[in-house]
C-alpha cells in the first residue's frame, strides 16, 4: 500500500541527538513498507491515484517510538504489589502470581501490551519474560514489531532447559515477519545466573549473531550482593569478565553504575536503557544518564513492565528523563530534548537491531506517528522541540503506522477487536490472581 499524508509539520528525528529539526507543511509518503519521501509539500512527488491519502491537519509527524525494554505480559499483573521494594515486590508479589502463568495467558497479556503500546506511539519494543512464543505469536498478529527473549536463570547444575528453549525460540522467529520480529538471548541477571550460564548464553548469541538484553545494576543492594559473590566485581564487570559484551547487548536499567562502569559499557558499545517510572517507583534510585551521555554511552529508554509502572505510556519516560536529570543534577541543560527524543526513537531502535528504522528518512522502514497538536496544551508552539518532549501527552497520538500499515488511528485497532482482547486479559488476570 501507498500511503500519502498530508497537511502536516514533520519531524524527520536525530541520529546524533545533538538537534530535531522541524518542517512546515511538510508531505510524508510511503510505499510498501518503506519511506518514499519525507519533506516539504512544495518538492514532493506529484499524488498518484493508487495514493491513500490521509489528511494530518493540526498533526506532526514524527518517527514511532521505540521500547526498549519491557514485559508485555506483565500486563495482567497491572497494579499487583504497589508501594513496595523491588525485592519485597518480586518475592511477595510478583513470583508467586508468576508461577500460574500459561502459554495463553502470556499471549493474552501480551496482546494487551502490544496494543497499548501502539496506541501511544511505539513501533517497536524489546520484549522479555516468559513463554515467548506466545510474545511471538501476539507481535505477529498484532503488527508491532518486537524484538523478543526468553529471560534465562540457572544455576550451577544449569538452566533447566531455558536457553534451549531460548535458541528453539530464535530459530522459529528470528527474522520472521519481514524482520519485524527479531529475538534476543536473555540472561536474567548477576544474581540470577551462574558463570556456566552465562558462558553458555554468550557462545550461543557468538554462534547465531544473536544479541543479549539483561537486566543490570537495577539496585544498590544488587551491586553489593554481587560484589560479596563474585569476588568484589559489579555487574558489568562480572558479565564482561564471562565474555557477555562480546555479542551486542542492552542493558536495562543501569542505576547503580561505578564511574568504571561506565566506562565499560562505553568501551564496549553496550546500550544502556533508562527506565526512569519504573525505577523510581520501586525506589531503585537514578541512573546517571549525564555521565552515561559523557563517556560516549548509547541511552535509549524503556517503561519496564506494567506490573513496576502501571503504564507502558513512553512519553512519560520522555518527558521524566529531560525532566529528572536536571533536577538531580542542578543543571538544566543536563539532557537536551533532542537527546531525549533520539533515545526514544532511532537509538532504541538500534538497540534492538533495527537499523533502518527510527527516523522519517527516504528508503528507511516506514515506521511513523502522527501527534495531534490542536490541544491547549501545545499552544502556542513556540518551541517544537521543548513542546514534543514537554508537553506530548500519549492520548495526543492519532496514528501509529507500523512497516507502512496502520495499526492504531483515532482510538480503533484495524483489523482487531480490542473488546476481545481486553476480556482475555481480564479473564487471564483473574485467573492467574485466583480472585
Amino acid at each position: 500500500m501507498r500511503y500519502r499524508i498530508f497537511n502536516i509539520d514533520l519531524c524527520a528525528g536525530s541520529e546524533d541527538g545533538a538537534s530535531l529539526p522541524f518542517v512546515g507543511d511538510a508531505v510524508l509518503i510511503t510505499d510498501e513498507g518503506l519511506i518514499v519521501y519525507a519533506g516539504p509539500a512544495a518538492g514532493a512527488p506529484q499524488a498518484d491515484r493508487g495514493d491513500i491519502r490521509v489528511d494530518g491537519r493540526r498533526c506532526l509527524a514524527i518517527p514511532a517510538l521505540a521500547n526498549a525494554h519491557t514485559h508485555a505480559a506483565m500486563t495482567l499483573l497491572r497494579g499487583v504489589g504497589s508501594d513496595l521494594n523491588l525485592n519485597d515486590w518480586l518475592t511477595s508479589a510478583i513470583f508467586p502470581a508468576e508461577d500460574r502463568l500459561t502459554e495463553e495467558y502470556c499471549y493474552a497479556g501480551a496482546m494487551l501490551g502490544f496494543l497499548e503500546m501502539l496506541r501511544f506511539g511505539v513501533s517497536a519494543c524489546a520484549d522479555m519474560y516468559m513463554f515467548m512464543d506466545a510474545s511471538g505469536r501476539a507481535a505477529s498478529d498484532s503488527g508491532i514489531r518486537a524484538c523478543i527473549a526468553r529471560s534465562v536463570v540457572g544455576d550451577a547444575d544449569g538452566d533447566g532447559g531455558r536457553l534451549a528453549e531460548s535458541v528453539k525460540l530464535a530459530e522459529e522467529w528470528h527474522g520472521a515477519q519481514n524482520g519485524r520480529i527479531r529475538v534476543m538471548l536473555a540472561p536474567h541477571a548477576e544474581y540470577t545466573s551462574e558463570p556456566n550460564n552465562i558462558r553458555a548464553i554468550r557462545d550461543a548469541a557468538l554462534e547465531r549473531g544473536l544479541g543479549v538484553h539483561v537486566h543490570i545494576s537495577e539496585t544498590k543492594a544488587e551491586v553489593e550482593g554481587c560484589r560479596a559473590r563474585r569476588g568484589g566485581m559489579t555487574p558489568p564487570e562480572y558479565f564482561d569478565s564471562l565474555g557477555l559484551f562480546d555479542a551486542p547487548t542492552l542493558a536495562a536499567h543501569c542505576v547503580a553504575l561505578t564511574d568504571g562502569d561506565i566506562r565499560l559499557l562505553a568501551e564496549r558499545g553496550v546500550f544502556a536503557c533508562h527506565n526512569p517510572v519504573s525505577n523510581l517507583k520501586l525506589a531503585s534510585g537514578v541512573s546517571p544518564v549525564p555521565a552515561l551521555y559523557a563517556a560516549g554511552v548509547k541511552v535509549c529508554l524503556g517503561t519496564d513492565g506494567a506490573a513496576s509502572n502501571n503504564t507502558l505510556n513512553l512519553w512519560e519516560e520522555i518527558r521524566l528523563m529531560s525532566i529528572l536529570h536536571k533536577g538531580t543534577g542542578g543543571d538544566p541543560r543536563a539532557i537536551s530534548p533532542a537527546q531525549t527524543f533520539n533515545a526514544a526513537t532511532v537509538t532504541g531502535m538500534r538497540a534492538m537491531g533495527y537499523n533502518n528504522v527510527g527516523m522519517l528518512k527516504p528508503g528507511w522502514r516506514a515506521d511513523a506517528v502522527l501527534i495531534d497538536r490542536s490541544g491547549p496544551h501545545h499552544q502556542p508552539l513556540i518551541d517544537p522541540a521543548a513542546d514534543l518532549v514537554y508537553s506530548t501527552q500519549g492520548s495526543d497520538v492519532k496514528l501509529t503506522m507500523v512497516d507502512g500499515i496502520i495499526r492504531y488511528a483515532d482510538g480503533g485497532y484495524p483489523g482487531l477487536d480490542e473488546r476481545k482482547i481486553y476480556e482475555s486479559a481480564r479473564l487471564a488476570s483473574r485467573a492467574i490472581l485466583e480472585v
